[in-house]
């Protein structure tokens, strides 16, 4: 699949791989608010390789019908930290890289907040939290 937009540009064609992998890429750059998961909120561990993992596209959902461009994250977050200012940290940086690539924003952005990570002893306080921005 393609998000395909056209604009004074021209056409843009991204594949839904590229959006997913800047995402993650942003994603993983918070490590200090957020660790990213799967969908039933076990955490993704950091891997230091320089290449991205695969199980990381796990937390990461790009979908698109009928031109509408839907955004899903699945995270646990670091205890202490507040789940709405992580939440919109989150939103700012995908509505970047949609700028970046002068594509529209997306229908909108769903962070699904899966556990909050205790720092002492890594034990995960299950949570079902989804918080959404729609434009």
């Amino acid at each position: 699949m393609s998000i395909i937009v056209r604009n004074s540009y021209g056409a843009i064609a991204v594949n839904k791989g590229v959006m997913e992998r800047m995402i993650i890429e942003d994603m993983l750059g918070m490590d200090s608010f957020l660790m990213l998961s799967n969908k039933k909120g076990r955490p993704i561990k950091e891997k230091p390789t320089p290449i991205i993992d695969p199980d990381y596209y796990d937390a990461v959902e790009v979908s698109e019908k009928k031109d509408q461009v839907r955004v899903k994250i699945y995270i646990v977050v670091r205890n202490g930290k507040n789940i709405t200012e992580t939440a919109d940290m989150i939103f700012d940086a995908v509505e970047k890289d949609f700028e970046m690539l002068r594509l529209g924003k997306p229908v909108d952005i769903t962070v699904k907040v899966r556990g909050i990570a205790a720092e002492m002893n890594g034990v995960i306080s299950k949570r079902n939290i989804d918080i959404v921005r729609n434009y």
